[in-house]
């Protein structure tokens, strides 16, 4: 009895990339196209117009301001305002996005008539631009004062 050997025999001629990993290729180069664009300008500082970058504010967040509100007590010390609760407003409506200073501004009064007469009301707030947060409110002055 005599062993066969069989030999595998490829139906691809030598010195040819296979289909797999042509597809491997190209997902790999796709890829590194993808991660590039933004490393390119954030990690490295270099922009291109090949390669496309990633801003965080593009167009929704754009504008929005970010606020927090504390009350002064008598003995000085600062604690923090739920302006839903003290306004009774629900915390999924209108309230809970402030969009520009006049509504800023708006909700300041609505918090200080809220209050009450000699209300220190303490407001810390940023609003989000193309060029990074831009501060709106210091902390530093009653925002009921004036």
């Amino acid at each position: 009895m005599a062993d066969v050997v069989l030999a595998r025999i490829s139906a691809e001629p030598a010195g040819r990339v296979s289909a797999g990993r042509l597809r491997f290729f190209a997902f790999m180069a796709i890829a590194a196209f993808m991660i590039a664009g933004p490393a390119a300008e954030q990690v490295f500082g270099v922009r291109t117009a090949l390669l496309r970058s990633w801003t965080m504010f593009s167009a929704i967040g754009l504008n929005v301001i970010d606020a927090s509100f504390e009350v002064r007590r008598p003995d000085g010390a600062l604690f923090p305002l739920d302006r839903f609760k003290m306004l009774g407003a629900p915390r999924n409506g209108r309230l809970k996005r402030i969009e520009s200073r006049d509504e800023l501004a708006s909700v300041i009064k609505r918090l200080c008539t809220a209050a009450g007469q000699g209300a220190d009301i303490r407001v810390r707030a940023r609003q989000a631009t193309r060029s990074g947060w831009q501060t709106v409110h210091t902390d530093a002055e009653n925002a009921c004062a004036g």
